[in-house]
């Protein structure tokens, strides 16, 4: 077998990636032939916008914001999605309830789908809903700028916030063959996910430029871990947080 080391939780780092390609379903032996060829991004094929909820129209609640991210599996198909801000948890509820009904066509790499995460902000007013999306060339610092400048009254939390490092409860490591360290994957990648309150791994993503086998491994392997609830001021919350996976050949 080859070796891993992962770094420990208090070396991640506080931010995700702008948009990150999850490879778990791309076959490693597809991957292994040749280096990451251009990526064909998710696209909606439906959108079912949410309606406004009618709780806060009837407390005079005018317009506010949600923000989503959300995985999408190879098939096209949600398969997790989370609020990480908004200004009222009924549009959070509405917003998230929207996107579990939208249809995709799955990124593609090479033209083999994939899955893929991505986030969307919703902005609501009484007479309807404006969808703003974000996408590949917006950058990091844009990305995490736009979670603040929504006014929330929620929102996911930086480690520097917590009252201190969740400790890690489980931790799977990656399975890492030495055969691939003999067709030269080694390296590093890093992990990009939440926390959320119960201390459960949600929407593990990575740089476009790690090594997209060893991207499948770590997210595979990242997927299973958990922690112990983050918490801020003592109650629990959702933070967002990356995990350094170190693939070497063995000493």
């Amino acid at each position: 077998m080859g070796c891993y080391a992962a770094g420990q939780g208090t070396s991640m780092k506080s931010h995700l990636a702008a948009i990150a390609l999850v490879l778990l379903s791309l076959p490693i032996g597809a991957l292994a032939q040749t280096p990451p060829p251009p990526m064909e991004p998710l696209r909606i094929k439906n959108e079912d916008l949410p309606v406004y909820p009618n709780e806060l129209v009837t407390t005079g609640v005018r317009k506010g914001d949600a923000r989503v991210a959300y995985s999408v599996d190879a098939a096209g198909k949600v398969d997790d999605c989370l609020a990480v801000a908004y200004t009222h948890a009924e549009f959070a509820r509405a917003a998230e309830g929207a996107v579990w009904r939208w249809k995709f066509e799955p990124a593609r790499l090479r033209g083999i789908p994939v899955a893929s995460t991505a986030d969307v902000i919703m902005h609501f007013e009484v007479q309807g809903v404006v969808v703003v999306r974000m996408t590949v060339s917006d950058t990091m610092t844009a990305r995490f700028t736009s979670l603040d400048v929504l006014g929330t009254n929620y929102r996911a939390r930086e480690l520097r916030e917590l009252d201190r490092i969740p400790a890690l409860i489980v931790a799977t490591p990656p399975d890492y063959p030495l055969g691939l360290i003999e067709k030269g994957h080694s390296g590093n990648v890093t992990v990009h996910f939440y926390i959320d309150e119960s201390g459960a791994v949600r929407l593990p993503s990575a740089d476009l430029a790690d090594d997209p086998v060893l991207t499948a491994l770590a997210i595979n392997a990242m997927s299973r871990w958990r922690f112990e609830p983050p918490k801020c001021r003592g109650a629990p919350v959702l933070v967002r947080a990356d995990q350094l996976f170190k693939f070497s050949k063995p000493k």
